[in-house]
């Protein structure tokens, strides 16, 4: 996913425990948050195999701390469907790029395939409760309304995973 993420300062929203970290190109400068202060712990002890510069920070999606239009890339990473408003953090995204940005979302996603549509619904009715966790969301369709220029939608097991390629809007 790295690799997918381009050149330049690079946020990556969703860090986790870091298992992204060795496939950023040697000499990225990424900004890595997660809500987690212990998943942050553990990434922390990952950063000596990155070939980059990282920095992580424990943030809130749906609130980022950066000014407009600072990073090159921003990549979202198996978190839209813990957020409580995807939407709201779909578009501090979009506020953090620079106009034409490269964004790259690699979720879990509702599957179009309707029997395991079905499961999925009746899964995130546990896992939305226990774990604040949607297999349910559309997110890709809330990522074409924020206004990001889909390049590519890879989908994976049943459709249930995604890889989204996009641009950020043009500003004007």
């Amino acid at each position: 996913m790295g690799e997918a993420a381009g050149a330049g300062r690079i946020l990556e929203v969703g860090i986790g425990t870091g298992a992204s970290i060795p496939h950023y190109r040697a000499g990225a400068s990424v900004i890595g948050i997660d809500l987690s202060a212990g998943m942050l712990a553990v990434a922390r002890n990952r950063l000596p195999e990155a070939g980059s510069q990282f920095e992580l920070l424990e943030m809130d999606a749906q609130h980022l701390s950066f000014p407009d239009h600072s990073f090159d890339s921003v990549v979202f990473d198996l978190c839209l469907c813990t957020v409580p408003e995807p939407r709201l953090a779909i578009a501090e995204g979009i506020r953090v790029a620079r106009p034409g940005a490269t964004m790259v979302f690699l979720e879990h996603v509702r599957s179009g395939i309707p029997p395991l549509a079905v499961v999925q619904e009746m899964l995130t009715l546990v896992t939305g409760r226990t774990e604040h966790d949607f297999w349910n969301r559309r997110t890709p369709d809330l990522i074409r309304d924020a206004g990001i220029r889909v390049l590519s939608d890879r989908r994976w097991l049943l459709g249930v995973f995604a890889l989204i390629v996009g641009r950020a809007p043009t500003v004007g």
